[in-house]
């Protein structure tokens, strides 16, 4: 066991860049450890993974922290999240509590829902042979889901959608997504008191159709949730689950749009969709990276030791690209079996919303591939714009054109 020296500036591996030069920086990559210390022009230093198996070895360490505030700047302090970013045994007790209402049966049930909103926004483009599918589908599709999940009144739908928009712009203002942060959270807090309201005066309170209900009667029986928790989880559902669905659909269909033979399989074989679905997950690496992990303790990665206080990048789409798990790595196959992926993390940060995304994804391809015929990018490849938050990364716009449904309207 030995610690490496310091080597040279890494390649850019960002989200874009892996989006945009996937080639190269995975060329170069694996001429590199596999964990490895790095030291960027900017000053700031890390540790990062990007071997699959020391990608689950760095998942699993119980000396590599998720909690932010352990960086040690106010700029990490503000990135944390009581429901994403704990460490046991806080994150025991809240995951227990989330998986109590945030199960698959659950997510399964909102299925239908889902392919009622995908076929009301197709049917507002399918007429017209063109369609941005960020704007018309991918956008919107998570928060009218997430929406039914929570349990947010029909009547509040269209204003919690404005909200949610402003908030997850990208040209919003930074004053102007604070605000409309701050009301998402006031509403979120009214939302769980009435639901407590209505949880206690329910004949069956054990029996709640949506998750913020479920999760207010877990919150009754054993008083180990607080109402800002429950407020977290709502916003970060909200948060985390859109931008990721979304780029998903924008990023999957484009991958599919620049592997036309796979695209073709995929509308031959629509049995392959769950399949190629995990496979859009392995290749496309619009979260290119884990949040960072900081070492609280010496800590033993791939033979490499961590030194106490380093922080540590677990690189997810360099691992889910390596050769030594997945044969043609570097290549897409929607028919992939099996595909044992690191998109949604591993061990007990395993992304909770994992069934959510796959099912919003399922059900968009689906609807897409059905409705669209012919589906091709309406502009050239290097006028596509890309926005990055944080680790995530996607389309600005996907603009498509399609052969048009034309309906036979009667006149009276």
């Amino acid at each position: 066991m030995q610690t490496p020296p310091e080597l040279a500036p890494l390649l850019d591996f960002s989200p874009y860049r892996l989006l945009t030069e996937p080639d190269a920086v995975h060329r170069r990559m694996r001429a590199e450890p596999p964990v490895r210390f790095v030291r960027e022009e900017t000053g700031f230093s890390y540790w990062l993974v990007s071997g699959y198996a020391e990608a689950r070895e760095a998942f699993a360490a119980p000396g590599l922290s998720n909690d932010p505030r352990r960086l040690g700047h106010a700029a990490a302090a503000a990135a944390y999240s009581p429901m994403a970013n704990n460490d046991p045994p806080d994150h025991t007790r809240l995951r227990r509590l989330v998986s109590h209402g945030f199960t698959r049966r659950r997510v399964a049930a909102l299925a239908p829902t889902a392919e009622r909103v995908v076929g009301e926004l197709l049917d507002a483009v399918a007429p017209t042979g063109r369609a941005d599918v960020i704007a018309d589908l991918a956008f919107p599709l998570p928060v009218l889901v997430i929406c039914e999940l929570l349990g947010v009144p029909t009547g509040d739908r269209a204003a919690f959608r404005a909200w949610a928009d402003h908030t997850l712009s990208t040209t919003a203002g930074p004053r102007s997504r604070e605000e409309r942060s701050r009301r998402l959270h006031r509403y979120f807090t009214r939302l769980v008191a009435a639901k407590r309201g209505a949880v206690r005066a329910s004949a069956s309170p054990d029996e709640q159709p949506d998750l913020l209900s479920a999760l207010v009667v877990a919150q009754e029986q054993d008083n180990s949730l607080t109402d800002e928790e429950l407020v977290g989880l709502a916003v970060l559902l909200l948060v985390a689950g859109h931008e990721t669905t979304t780029n998903l659909i924008g990023n999957g269909l484009l991958t599919l749009l620049r592997h036309p033979g796979q695209l073709r399989r995929l509308r031959d074989e629509p049995s392959l969709l769950p399949a190629a679905v995990e496979e859009l997950l392995r290749y496309e690496g619009s979260a290119g990276q884990s949040s960072l992990r900081v070492a609280i303790e010496d800590t033993v990665v791939g033979g490499t030791l961590i030194p106490r206080g380093s922080v540590v990048n677990i690189g997810l789409s360099l691992a889910n690209r390596d050769p030594l798990v997945f044969s043609g790595s570097d290549g897409l196959d929607i028919g992939r079996e099996p595909n044992p992926h690191l998109a949604f993390g591993h061990g007990i940060h395993f992304c909770l919303g994992a069934p959510l995304a796959r099912m919003l994804a399922a059900t968009a391809f689906a609807g897409l591939l059905g409705r669209l015929p012919d589906i091709a990018l309406r502009v050239a490849p290097e006028e596509l714009r890309w926005r990055q938050i944080s680790i995530l990364c996607g389309l600005t716009a996907l603009p498509i054109s399609f052969d048009p449904e034309h309906r036979e309207t009667s006149s009276s």
